[in-house]
Order: C-alpha cells, then sequence, then structure tokens
C-alpha cells in the first residue's frame, strides 16, 4: 500500500509556485527531510501528517492511499481509520466461498460415482 504523501507534496508546493526549500520552511522540516518525503523515500508520522493538512489547508485523506479511509472526529475528538476495502474484501470472500463450493461439489460427485459404481457391483453379485 504506497501512501500519497510525497506526490501530493510536490503537487501543492508546485500548485503554491514554492520551491522545496520554501515548502520544508513552512512546514517546519530541514529541506533533506522535506525532500525525502517528497520522493516518497522518507518515513512520515500520523502527527506530522496531520500538522501538514492544517498547515496546507487540504484534507488529510488527500494524503492517505484509497484502501484507508478516515471517519471524521466523534465528541471525544477520537478520529476512525479504515485500512482496506471492506466491498473488496467481502467479494473476494465470496470468490473463495463460491470455489470451496465447488470443490466440494466435485468431490461429493466423485463420491457419488464412486458408491454408485458400489451399488451396481453389489446388485450384479446378489443376482
Amino acid at each position: 500500500m504506497k501512501m500519497r504523501i510525497g506526490n501530493r507534496l510536490l503537487t501543492e508546493r508546485q500548485d503554491r509556485k514554492l520551491n522545496q526549500a520554501e515548502m520544508a520552511e513552512l512546514l517546519g522540516l530541514a529541506s533533506s527531510t522535506y525532500s525525502r518525503i517528497e520522493r516518497n523515500a522518507g518515513a512520515v508520522d500520523m502527527e506530522q501528517l496531520v500538522e501538514f493538512s492544517q498547515i496546507l489547508n487540504i484534507p488529510i485523506q488527500e494524503f492517505l492511499p484509497d484502501t484507508i479511509s478516515m471517519k471524521s472526529h466523534n465528541e471525544n475528538g477520537q478520529v476512525a481509520f479504515m485500512v482496506g476495502n471492506f466491498y473488496n474484501y467481502a467479494e473476494k470472500e465470496t470468490q473463495n466461498i463460491v470455489a470451496l463450493k465447488d470443490k466440494e461439489i466435485e468431490f461429493l460427485k466423485e463420491k457419488i460415482k464412486d458408491l454408485e459404481e458400489i451399488i451396481f457391483l453389489l446388485k450384479e453379485k446378489s443376482e
């Protein structure tokens, strides 16, 4: 899961017509640190991400991959994150269940054939 932090910062910096040093100063970072983050080679913790969002006045969701969504604050000031795409997960689970059922059906069909053969042999033997 690739974060979009560096890409989003680059776009924002270009839109504001700032160089890396100016953007780094705006965000309170060393130029080298900012440069690494913009190249997606540096790490950013959640507190920094919130700070970037506030300083740049852009929604934090714009920094996050599509597989992470953020719910708004509750009355306690907490923020909830959902990692992954529930619908994608549910679809994959459904596909897994269908595949397992198909395997079970094939297994049971083979068992039925075996039992039919045994019945046929027993009938022949008893006649």
